[in-house]
C-alpha cells in the first residue's frame, strides 16, 4: 500500500506487483513474508530487491491481528482489527510520503465510531464531544505555529486524524497525544531525515494503538 503510493498508484486496488520490473505476481509469490524469506528478499522473476516496507506491513498486520484476538471478543475484535490494519496502513504512507490519506482517516473515523457505538450511546457521545475538542485545539496548534513562524507544527492530515482517533479513545484522547509526542521523541534519536523533520502520523498511529488496546483489554485505569 505505502510502496504504492509512492508510485502515485492507488493504494487499495489493483494486483501485486514488482516493484521493479512491473510483473504481476501470482498468489504463491506474495505469501506473507514467506515469500519474501524464500526469495531473499528479491523478486522472483527480475532479480530485483523487494522494498522491505512490504514485509513491514505484513508482520505489522499479523501482529495487529494477534492484538485484536487477545483484547477483544467478537464484533469488537473485528472491528479491532479493521482500526489497527488501516491505521498501520495510514502510517506506512505517512512515513514515506508525508501524506495522511483522506479515506483510509475516514475508515478510521468509521472504525472508532463502531467501536463506540458496541458501548453504547454514552460512549458514542463522549467520543463526538472528543473528536469535536480534539479537532479544534489541534488545529488552531497548527494555525498558531503558522502565525508565529510559518510552518506547521502539524499537518492537516495530522489534525484530523487525531479527531478520527478521538471517537475510539473519547476522554483518553489527551493520553494518546502525549504518548505520540514520546514515540516521536524517540523517533527523532534514531532516524534522520533531509529535513530533520519526521512524519508525525505513525507515532499517532502507534500511540493510539497502545493506549486503545489497554482500554478494550480492561488494563487502563485513567480514562
Amino acid at each position: 500500500m505505502a510502496v504504492r503510493a509512492v508510485r502515485g498508484e492507488h493504494a487499495l486496488m489493483g494486483r501485486s506487483q514488482c516493484d521493479g520490473c512491473g510483473t504481476a505476481l501470482s498468489f504463491a509469490q506474495t505469501v506473507p513474508v514467506i515469500s519474501y524469506l524464500a526469495h531473499g528478499g528479491s523478486c522472483s522473476v527480475c532479480g530485483g530487491k523487494i522494498d522491505p516496507t512490504h514485509v513491514i506491513g505484513e508482520l505489522g498486520g499479523g501482529a495487529v491481528g494477534l492484538c485484536a484476538m487477545a483484547a477483544a471478543p467478537w464484533p469488537r475484535m473485528a472491528l479491532l482489527g479493521a482500526l489497527g490494519l488501516t491505521l498501520l496502513g495510514s502510517a506506512l504512507i505517512d512515513a514515506r510520503t508525508r501524506r495522511l490519506p483522506d479515506i483510509l482517516t475516514l475508515l478510521i473515523a468509521a472504525c472508532g465510531a463502531g467501536l463506540s457505538v458496541l458501548k453504547g450511546q454514552g460512549v458514542l457521545l463522549e467520543g463526538l464531544v472528543a473528536a469535536a475538542v480534539a479537532f479544534l485545539l489541534a488545529e488552531g496548534v497548527r494555525r498558531g505555529f503558522l502565525w508565529l513562524n510559518r510552518s506547521p507544527g502539524l499537518g492537516f492530515g495530522d489534525v484530523k486524524l487525531i479527531a478520527a482517533l478521538a471517537l475510539w479513545l473519547g476522554a483518553a484522547t489527551p493520553w494518546m497525544v502525549v504518548a505520540a509526542a514520546l514515540i516521536g521523541l524517540v523517533g527523532f534519536l534514531f532516524v534522520r531525515t533531509a529535513d530533520g523533520r519526521l512524519p508525525f502520523g505513525p507515532s499517532l498511529a502507534l500511540g493510539a494503538w497502545i493506549i486503545g488496546l489497554a482500554r478494550e483489554a480492561g488494563l487502563w485505569p485513567l480514562a
